[in-house]
């Protein structure tokens, strides 16, 4: 089942942990240090993929090949379709969230 989470824009300048826990929090999940997420299990629109680009640039002092390469591997999919100018919406797959036992 597809879950959506509406954003803010701060909730998704940041690194991607903390985006992917803002996602949690969205949806009312509680993480902890044991909880994982699946990058293949969440879909974005492209103002959040700027907003995440933009934090590690201008946050971090990434390149854009860095930031390329962390997002290939490891960011959400930018492919959800804007409803409105600058729409943060993220859905979410069943199995974005893992929470690992310890």
């Amino acid at each position: 089942m597809v879950k959506t989470v509406l954003l803010k824009k701060e909730d998704c300048y940041c690194d991607l942990t903390t985006f992917y826990e803002n996602v949690a929090h969205g949806l009312q999940i509680e993480t902890t240090d044991k909880t994982r997420f699946d990058c293949r299990k969440i879909c974005v629109t492209k103002s959040v993929q700027e907003a995440l680009w933009s934090y590690y640039r201008e946050e971090k002092g990434k390149t854009d090949e860095q930031i390329a390469a962390m997002l290939l591997g490891y960011g959400p999919k930018a492919n959800l379709e804007e409803h409105s100018i600058q729409e943060y919406r993220a859905e979410i797959e069943d199995g974005f969230i893992v929470c690992e036992e310890g």
